[in-house]
């Protein structure tokens, strides 16, 4: 798999079998082989050649999973997004300035999805595990040092967090800034 693109999780496999399962259990058909019924059909989805789950990339194997569910019938589930533009004033205010030493809020406002997946794409492009990274929260260098559990709740860790891993990122040379939709 090429750098920066992730490979597809055992999860997203399973998920991907259960909901086949079911979709293709509606069709009437006399297919015998379910799995190559099922790595035909996610060939012709992507447009090309399948031989196994294994070697999806964890946004096509998201791709036919939304598919998939929606050929069911099922709700899609919004996957946060580590850039999104802040809308409104108060908001990216407090997206920019909470966790600062010299600003106080009587306001707590909770990480959202999206500061934890922003967190979780620059631990990646730092190239660490995810055990790697927690033990790091919890060392004497984290922003967060004063905690035991190293947790990540308020949006003031996560920008404090954000804050010291683009740092690194940036003295790793691996520092890119995304686009904004």
């Amino acid at each position: 798999m090429p750098p920066g693109i992730k490979q597809v999780s055992r999860d997203q496999i399973v998920a991907l079998q259960t909901l086949f399962a079911a979709w293709h259990s509606r069709l009437l058909t006399d297919e015998v082989d379910a799995r190559r019924a099922r790595l035909e059909w996610a060939s012709e989805q992507l447009a090309r050649k399948i031989c196994s789950f294994s070697d999806l990339t964890a946004d096509e194997a998201r791709q036919l999973i939304d598919v998939l569910k929606s050929s069911l019938g099922q709700e899609l589930r919004q996957q946060p997004q580590p850039w999104r533009r802040v809308h409104g004033r108060d908001g990216a205010r407090r997206a920019g300035t909470a966790g600062r030493k010299d600003v106080r809020s009587d306001v707590i406002q909770l990480a959202s999805a999206d500061d934890l997946a922003r967190i979780d794409e620059g631990r990646q492009r730092l190239g660490w595990t995810r055990e790697r990274f927690d033990a790091w929260l919890k060392s004497e260098s984290s922003p967060l040092s004063k905690r035991e559990d190293g947790a990540i709740r308020t949006l003031a860790d996560a920008n404090k967090v954000w804050w010291a891993l683009k740092a690194m990122l940036i003295r790793a040379g691996a520092w890119k800034q995304q686009k904004v939709s």
